[in-house]
């Protein structure tokens, strides 16, 4: 048991970390897409590697549903990058406590693709956090009655935060369901993460002529690493602990890290109102698991 809250420690703290450096990239002026692209080749090498140590292999590599696999892995790939790009000029608009919180009570997503497609019931308690995310979301958007009147506004960037990483993470409901006995987890994270790099460098190539300056190198594979493991203590946690009590924890904790961190290194400040939602962030969470 101890051993289980010591991964969920470790995965929060990597999810917080990642959020930092993200805003370090901001800070520092430096390119998104080049940080980004270095980042999931780190993590594409790191998943292709560990799939490897430990024997993993695709399994019926012949089977119908192979090439489905393989779809979603490139789908996912594709909202991976678009989501960490709109992470990174988040947590730089709104700080980095307001953009995680965003990014968690996207739960919302997975939970409703759970019971609408998959008929998996929900509880009261579920259906009252449901109910929740809508509020909260709503609170924690800056600026609201700029909204309509700005379509590139910084509040924009927590809504298209929410939807697409609900939306990645409901893919991941998926593959869970669909595909994890076709596709080993290692294997399908590590074509995820090698779509994401592609698409990355093609931008790159594109926009930047492949050039990558020295600082950039650095923090995309220092955002590699606790990118993939994030996903490692995560799994090991759920191998020890209950998820329920897994994936409330560490939602719970990672906003709470985040927003700690933001107001200590980065200053941010929020008004009663966000303060309200982030408050909220932590109930609808702890309710919909």
């Amino acid at each position: 048991m101890m051993t289980g809250w010591i991964f969920i420690i470790l995965c929060a703290a990597s999810s917080v970390l990642i959020a930092h450096l993200f805003k370090v990239t901001e800070s520092r002026k430096l390119s998104t897409i080049n940080v980004l692209t270095v980042n999931y080749l780190i993590a594409t090498v790191s998943a292709f590697v560990l799939a490897i140590i430990q024997g993993e292999a695709a399994i019926q590599a012949g089977s119908e549903g192979f090439a489905p696999a393989l779809i979603l892995a490139f789908f996912l790939g594709i909202i991976f990058i678009a989501n960490f790009f709109i992470y990174s000029k988040s947590v730089d608009y709104n700080g980095v406590g307001i953009s995680v919180a965003a990014m968690r009570i996207s739960l919302l997503l997975p939970v409703l693709l759970s019971t609408l497609w998959y008929l998996e019931l929900l509880t009261f308690a579920q259906w009252v956090g449901v109910a929740l995310v809508f509020v909260t979301l709503f609170l924690l958007l800056p600026n609201k009655r700029k909204m309509l009147k700005e379509p590139f506004s910084a509040a924009w960037l927590l809504v298209l935060l929410f939807f697409g990483t609900g939306v990645g993470d409901a893919s991941l409901k998926i593959y869970e369901v669909e595909f994890s006995g076709i596709l080993s987890k290692e294997l399908f994270m590590a074509f995820v993460f090698l779509t994401a790099f592609l698409v990355g460098l093609t931008i790159v190539i594109v926009k930047n002529r492949g050039r990558i300056s020295k600082n950039e190198w650095l923090l995309g594979a220092a955002i590699g690493v606790p990118n993939l493991l994030t996903a490692i203590f995560l799994i090991a946690a759920l191998q020890l602990m209950n998820g329920a009590v897994v994936y409330s924890a560490v939602n719970v904790l990672t906003v709470l890290g985040a927003t700690l961190v933001g107001m200590v290194r980065w200053k941010d400040r929020f008004t009663k109102i966000q303060w309200t939602g982030i408050l909220l962030t932590l109930i609808s969470i702890l309710l919909l698991i």
